[in-house]
Parts: C-alpha cells; structure tokens; sequence
C-alpha cells in the first residue's frame, strides 16, 4: 500500500467518525424510520410532475389543482422538525467535506506550482 492510499484511508475514516458526519448520519436515520415523510415527498414530486405536464397541455385548472397540492406538502415537509434538523446536519456534513476538499486541492496546487 503507498503513501497515498494509506493517507487516503485515514482521511476517509477521520471523516467517517467526525462529528458533523455522524450527526448527519443518524439524522438520516431518524428519517428513514418515518415512512410517511417519504411517501409524502414521492407524492409532492408526482404533483409536481403533473403541473409541468397540465401547464404544457394548457389545462390551466389541473396544473393549479396540482400545483397547490405539492405547494401544501412542500410546507408540511419544510415545516417538519425532523426534515429541518436533517438539512441542517446535511449542510454541515457538506461544509465539512467541501472545506477538506477546498484544502486538498489547495495543498495540491500549491504542491504542482514548486514543482513537487
């Protein structure tokens, strides 16, 4: 195994077991075990599909009809505790990984322009 891939290892595994990515991890989880929030979201997307269409046929009516159903689950989930924990552990999770690999890439730059 080479430098890299041992390096590579460790990082993922620090990553893996940060507290961020944890937090993230278990919000999932507490998602997961909700099935209707999924079922909700599936449903949300089935209206919202079914707006573009009725709105591309010039069936006014039914593109709102549809339009407004989605807009009431797009709120009941926006509104949710459980999803606005998720997005923000989500957001953080993410912050973490692009802050590492903004580094990375940095370090390698700067590495490439000595001409390392």
């Amino acid at each position: 195994m080479t430098d890299l891939e041992r390096a590579t290892k460790k990082l993922a595994s620090q990553l893996q077991n940060h507290p961020s990515v944890l937090a993230y991890q278990k919000a999932e989880e507490q998602l997961e075990e909700l099935p209707e929030l999924k079922e909700d979201v599936i449903q949300m997307k089935a209206y919202q599909q079914a707006f573009v269409l009725y709105q591309k046929i010039h069936k006014e009516k039914a593109a709102k009809q549809a339009g407004d159903k989605a807009d009431v689950l797009s709120q009941t989930l926006e509104t949710s505790p459980l999803v606005a924990d998720y997005r923000q552990k989500m957001q953080d999770a993410s912050d973490l990984l692009q802050y590492v690999t903004q580094r990375l890439e940095d370090r390698i730059n700067e590495e490439l322009g000595n001409g390392k």
